[in-house]
C-alpha cells in the first residue's frame, strides 16, 4: 500500500498490485466495511497507474481527496495516511517504507503541506495525553488491556517522570499501583513515544474549530484551481 483515504462515502487505496490481487483487496475491504455500514457500498472501480508521474499525482490526489470533493478536511487528517507518513501513528505497517522506496522525491514538507499543518515538533504536555496516545495507535480510546494499550501507557509514564502517580492514574484510567508497575516496566519504544508527543503537539498547533453555521460569503475553490504540492 502506498496511500489510503476515506472521504464522505468512499475510500481510495493506492497499492502496488496487479488487477487480480487488487480485486481481492477490494473484496476484503468491502466485506469489512459492510459489517459496519451495511449494504450501501457501490462496486469497486480500478485505475491503472501508468508511470511515475501518474503515481505521484495519484498519491497526492488520494491524500487530498476531501479537497477534491469539496469536503471540509479533518484538521488532524485521521481519515488518511498522512499521520502514518509523518510519524503520528505507530502501527505495524510497511506503508512508510513503501512510499520512501517508490516515491523517493516526496519530502516531509510536502506531506505537511498536503495536511495543511504548520511546522511543529514533539511536545511533552500531559494535557489530553490519553486521547493523543489512542490516536497514535489508531484506536478509538485508550482502554482495555491489549498489548498496544499497555505499551502506550508505558510510553506515557516514560514521557512524564515528574508527573505524580495520582495525576497519571486519572489521565490513564488506572490505579496508582498500576502507574507504579508501569514505571518499573522496560522503557517504551522510541517510535511510540515520539508518535504520542507529535499527537499532543498537533492538538496544540491545529486545534479543532468550533462548530458553527455555514458561512454566507466566499466561494468554494474547485480542485483544478488548487495548487498542487507534487509536480
Amino acid at each position: 500500500m502506498v496511500a489510503f483515504h476515506l472521504s464522505d462515502g468512499h475510500v481510495h487505496v493506492l497499492a502496488l498490485l496487479d488487477r487480480v490481487a487488487s480485486g481481492r483487496v477490494a473484496q476484503r475491504l468491502g466485506v469489512a466495511l459492510r459489517a459496519v455500514l451495511g449494504d450501501i457500498l457501490e462496486p469497486a472501480q480500478f485505475t491503472l497507474v501508468r508511470d511515475q508521474t501518474h503515481l505521484a499525482r495519484t498519491f497526492e490526489y488520494i491524500l487530498r481527496n476531501d479537497e477534491k470533493h469539496g469536503v471540509e478536511p479533518d484538521p488532524w487528517r485521521e481519515n488518511g495516511a498522512l499521520p502514518d507518513l509523518l510519524g503520528l501513528r505507530d502501527v505495524d505497517s510497511e506503508l512508510l517504507r513503501t512510499v520512501r522506496r517508490v516515491l523517493p522525491r516526496v519530502h516531509g514538507s510536502d506531506l505537511r503541506a498536503m495536511a495543511g499543518w504548520p511546522e511543529f515538533d514533539v511536545v511533552a504536555s500531559n494535557d489530553g495525553v490519553a486521547d493523543a496516545a489512542a490516536a497514535a495507535l489508531a484506536l478509538p480510546a485508550l482502554t482495555g488491556r491489549r498489548a498496544a494499550v499497555v505499551a502506550a501507557r508505558r510510553a506515557i509514564v516514560t514521557m512524564f517522570p515528574a508527573v505524580s502517580a495520582v495525576s497519571l492514574a486519572q489521565a490513564l484510567g488506572v490505579s496508582r499501583e498500576g502507574v507504579r508497575v508501569l514505571r518499573g516496566s522496560p522503557p517504551a519504544r522510541p517510535e511510540l513515544v515520539r508518535a504520542i508527543g507529535l499527537q499532543i503537539a498537533l492538538r496544540s498547533a491545529v486545534p479543532l474549530p468550533a462548530e458553527g453555521a455555514f458561512s454566507t460569503v466566499g466561494a468554494r475553490l474547485a480542485w483544478p484551481e488548487r495548487r498542487r504540492v507534487l509536480r
